[in-house]
């Protein structure tokens, strides 16, 4: 298990498997069988690769686990997407949005108001379909710019986007 793990810490390293075999006396070809997995990984050359990168031997162990929640939060935050919500409603005092984007939180996403009466708010939202409704002075209202709508469980009607 160990094993191969050793080239994802060289690659966070951004060490070459020449570089890490220098330094650890040993041939490319060594170092390419323990990557993988071919190849038993002996104590010494075990502590030796811990100190080169600055690690006690039992953190070797959750190295692949940290890189594929690291690589996976990278590529979740690629996917996002900026999604800007409007509404025209001059005479209210108060807008928040709420919806699937943010667990329908009753409180929702305060909205900014602009001198044509028009509220907006962006939201960040990985690629996907996100029913929503406006709280507008604590009334639940759909997007009256927006068609595309779902009836909810509760029987009423949310408007839906899909990024």
């Amino acid at each position: 298990m160990v094993k191969s793990k050793i080239k994802e810490i060289r690659q966070r390293h951004n060490i070459t498997q020449k570089n890490l075999a220098e330094k650890l006396g040993v041939s490319r070809q060594a170092l390419c069988m323990w990557e993988s997995d071919k190849r038993e990984l002996k104590a010494p050359v075990l502590k030796k690769i811990a100190k080169i990168f600055g690690v006690q031997i039992d953190e070797l162990m959750y190295i692949t686990d940290e890189l594929k929640i690291k690589k996976e939060m990278d590529m979740e935050r690629e996917k996002i997407l900026k999604a800007t919500f409007e509404l025209l409603a001059p005479d209210a005092k108060k807008v928040a949005l709420t919806g699937d984007f943010n667990s329908w939180d009753a409180n929702g996403i305060k909205m900014r108001k602009y001198k044509s009466g028009k509220w907006k708010a962006n939201v960040d939202c990985s690629p996907g379909r996100y029913e929503y409704k406006y709280i507008v002075d604590n009334e639940w209202w759909t997007d009256p710019s927006n068609n595309n709508s779902s009836v909810n469980s509760f029987g009423s009607v949310n408007s839906v986007i899909e990024l």
